[in-house]
């Protein structure tokens, strides 16, 4: 019986004496390529700032030598230290790409906004063929294009009618000047407009605030020259000596008056009349009855 307890007794010993021995030999052998690899770091240091993470052990590099930390709570003690190093960067960065999200977006807004401003007025092929019909009416003398001659034979069909008076007809002479002058250029026979440069001036025009202002300030003198009666108004008969002097059939003025006289009441005032004339120049929407003021539009291209 004794000989059992102090064999048993023995026996756990032995068992402990090994485990021990068994533990530090594997420790020694862990504990080797640690030192080795260390010693090879320190001999070759890498620059300030970069960093090595192996197993457990985290290499960093700070002003001072470099330093082994072991455990895990070193470690996470360092992640946290380099996290708050380039935590804040690291926010900035990403507020800085929200920041530029929305600079791209509110530049987009604006290219957009100046995309619809610079989507001029007179771009329409509706309004390009309303301007080619006034360039036939204008070219008098059926050259192709139109002159300052072109306006003076114009402005002389109006005029020999006799029912405006010297004053009147003077006045009406020099807005017949000023408006070539100011649509055109300079007045010499060289000074020739087709319809292509024709478009291209009104366009310039009708983009101008005050330049379109001013568009159609002949159309007063031209309702006074076919008044004859002194009314105020014009009758189907006079709107027809009207396309007569702009060289058009009087069943193309029967037509177009018919359109025009919106109320139907067989009368034009000077108001209705300059108001569909300007606005002939100015508006796109097909859907307008000033579309017919200068007569039936051409064809189109």
């Amino acid at each position: 019986m004794a000989f059992t307890i102090v064999s048993r007794g023995l026996l756990r010993t032995s068992r402990e004496i090994l485990e021990r021995n068994m533990a530090a030999t594997v420790g020694a052998l862990l504990q080797q390529p640690h030192q080795q690899q260390l010693q090879q770091q320190q001999q070759q240091p890498l620059s300030t700032g970069d960093y090595s993470n192996n197993n457990n052990r985290l290499v960093i590099s700070t002003h001072a030598p470099w330093q082994l930390i072991s455990g895990r709570t070193a470690a996470v003690q360092t992640v946290r230290q380099y996290s708050k190093k380039t935590g804040a960067p690291a926010t900035l960065r990403r507020d800085d790409s929200d920041s530029d999200s929305d600079s791209d977006d509110e530049f987009e807004r604006r290219r957009q906004n100046a995309n619809v401003k610079r989507s001029e007025r007179g771009d329409s092929e509706f309004w390009r063929r309303k301007m080619r019909t006034l360039h036939r009416i204008l070219d008098v003398n059926h050259d192709g294009v139109v002159s300052y001659d072109d306006f003076n034979l114009l402005a002389k069909r109006f005029s020999d009618l006799g029912h405006l008076s010297p004053e009147v007809t003077a006045e009406f002479n020099d807005v017949i000047r000023h408006t070539w002058e100011e649509q055109f250029g300079e007045i010499t026979p060289y000074n020739l407009v087709t319809a292509e440069q024709f478009l291209t001036d009104f366009h310039h025009r009708l983009n101008d605030k005050k330049m379109a202002k001013r568009m159609g300030r002949f159309l007063p003198y031209l309702f006074k020259a076919v008044d004859f009666d002194h009314t105020g108004h014009l009758d189907l008969e006079q709107y027809k000596l009207f396309f007569r002097c702009l060289g058009l059939s009087e069943e193309d003025a029967a037509i177009s008056f018919a359109v025009i006289d919106k109320n139907g009441d067989g009368q034009l005032s000077l108001k209705e009349f300059v108001h569909l004339g300007r606005q002939y120049f100015l508006t796109e929407d097909d859907t307008k009855i000033s579309k017919m003021f200068w007569g039936p539009l051409i064809a189109d291209h």
